[in-house]
């Protein structure tokens, strides 16, 4: 779902925008209600919408100047702007951004769906330009694999993989359609899945999509299906393979979260004694798997569990790895054991093991993929270190934000999605539970308490350049606001009590 926030200083307002639509059904999140603009800054430094539905006066910060404070990031929000000011100029003002939608109040619910269904087309052409289409995909078909492989040994509990997983794909938010392909014979397959792909490919370029075979049964996994299943239904209903002599037919089921397709589909798949995985033109069989799973679960238990050492731990890892000869049960093997490790070490950190993952499918052959394991095991799998304040990569987080205070642009979703490579709603959560406070509350005190040791050697005319150092721009205005806020007085008066301590 898309994610957005509503900015307004008169209450009424900005509560019967946010009660009165069925945002569910546009497929939207409303992830803040804000009151004025600089509540609304620290509300999208936190929350990372795609969306702001924003009045322009507003006291403090108004809409315009949050849209300029904005436009230089890398977010790329969509802005919508609704205002009692009909005045051209502002209309140009908003134009110069590039702002598509400019409604005057008062406007009825019908004039805000339309904007939003525009704007959201531009928010997902702009994610799919924004992504590298097939290192991704290939990058969440492989996670997705194991999701189910690792799922299928935690029948009893599904909510364990997600916890194993969420670094790496949204459990809570984002929807997935599942169709069923009845009566479809294994020696069908692969024909068959050449006929999905290619007509995927055609009406839904970029769309992602998983297949999984059993027992006569093709399964296809699409994620956010917005408004296509009766499409696919259709087209896989009327599919018509050589050699076919039964007729196939299809159900599906809508699900709005990837936990509630868990819990539905790990329960029947594990009853079944082999699996087929479908990527591309490849098969990959899972069959009696289970036991090198397991034995992987156990070294690791073992040596996270404080009973075995690392040497122990790398040579019965690389020994157990060196038992299989099938090229793709081995990433799917390595892929199982960093993520396990993920799940055993509270210290562990996600950027090595998503930078390794990404080229693991490029890899030639068995031998080549052993070797660049064997060469990034102490790197992939370190060895326990003392307990630390904060989880590496919260820390990681926090030394690349005081190392680049001065970039006017720095946002989590930025930092999290380039930096770290992590999920941004998992490490939002992370740095609040470890933390106490959110991150743009942290970001905002760490800039207020440089901003205060520059003030110390700069007089009352040069606070503009203060208010760039600490990455509030060219808006001095806004940076007087910011720091009254946290201190109580505004810089000038800061630098006046500075300067009579000194007397």
């Amino acid at each position: 779902m898309l994610r957005l926030i509503i900015v307004d200083d008169e209450k009424i307002i900005r509560e019967s925008i946010c009660s009165l639509i069925d945002w569910e059904s546009l497929g939207i999140e409303v992830v803040g209600v804000c009151k004025n603009g600089l509540e609304a800054y620290d509300a999208i430094l936190d929350s990372y919408p795609d969306i702001v539905l924003t009045d322009i006066k507003m006291p403090g910060l108004s809409g315009l100047e949050l849209i300029e404070k904005l436009n230089d990031t890398r977010e790329h929000i969509q802005f919508i702007i609704l205002s009692g000011y009909s005045e051209f100029e502002y209309a140009k003002q908003a134009m110069r951004y590039g702002i598509r939608h400019y409604l005057l109040k008062p406007c009825n619910e019908r004039q805000i769906i339309e904007a939003i269904e525009d704007v959201k087309k531009a928010c997902f052409e702009r994610q799919q330009a924004d992504e590298e289409p097939e290192l991704n995909i290939r990058f969440e078909k492989s996670i997705f694999r194991n999701i189910l492989t690792d799922g299928l040994t935690n029948v009893p509990d599904p909510s364990k993989t997600s916890e194993n997983y969420q670094y790496y794909l949204d459990f809570s938010h984002t929807a997935y359609e599942l169709f069923y392909l009845y009566f479809l014979p294994e020696n069908n397959v692969r024909q068959c899945a050449l006929e999905i792909a290619a007509f995927m490919q055609e009406h839904f370029p970029g769309t992602i999509f998983h297949l999984v075979y059993v027992k006569n049964t093709l399964l296809m996994i699409q994620k956010e299906p917005g408004d296509n299943p009766a499409v696919i239904s259709s087209f896989l209903d009327h599919l018509a393979l050589p050699g076919q002599i039964v007729a196939m037919t299809c159900e599906s089921e809508h699900f709005s979260s990837l936990s509630a397709l868990l819990e539905r589909i790990l329960r029947r798949l594990s009853r079944f004694d082999k699996l087929l995985f479908i990527d591309g033109n490849e098969l990959i069989p899972v069959c009696n798997y289970n036991g090198c799973l397991s034995g992987v679960r156990t070294i690791l238990q073992d040596y996270y569990g404080g009973t075995g050492s690392y040497e122990q731990l790398s040579k019965e890892i690389m020994l157990l790895l060196q038992t299989v000869e099938d090229k793709d049960f081995l990433i799917l093997l390595i892929t199982n054991v960093i993520f396990q490790r993920n799940r055993m070490d509270a210290d562990a950190s996600s950027a090595a093991s998503t930078e390794f993952l990404r080229t693991l499918n490029a890899a030639g052959d068995v031998e080549e993929i052993l070797r660049s394991f064997e060469e990034n095991f102490s790197r992939l799998l370190p060895p326990v270190s003392r307990p630390v304040s904060y989880k590496p990569f919260i820390e990681k987080l926090m030394n690349y934000t005081l190392e680049h205070l001065a970039d006017s642009s720095l946002s989590l979703k930025w930092i999290s999605n380039h930096h770290l490579f992590m999920n941004v709603d998992y490490v939002s959560k992370q740095f609040y539970k470890q933390t106490g406070e959110k991150f743009s509350a942290w970001l905002n005190r760490q800039r207020i308490e440089k901003a205060k040791d520059l003030l110390l050697h700069c007089d009352t005319e040069k606070v503009y350049m203060v208010a760039e150092s600490v990455g509030c721009g060219n808006n001095p205005q806004y940076f007087s606001q910011l720091f009254k806020k946290y201190t109580g007085i505004t810089p000038t008066d800061y630098i006046r009590g500075q300067e009579i301590q000194r007397l």
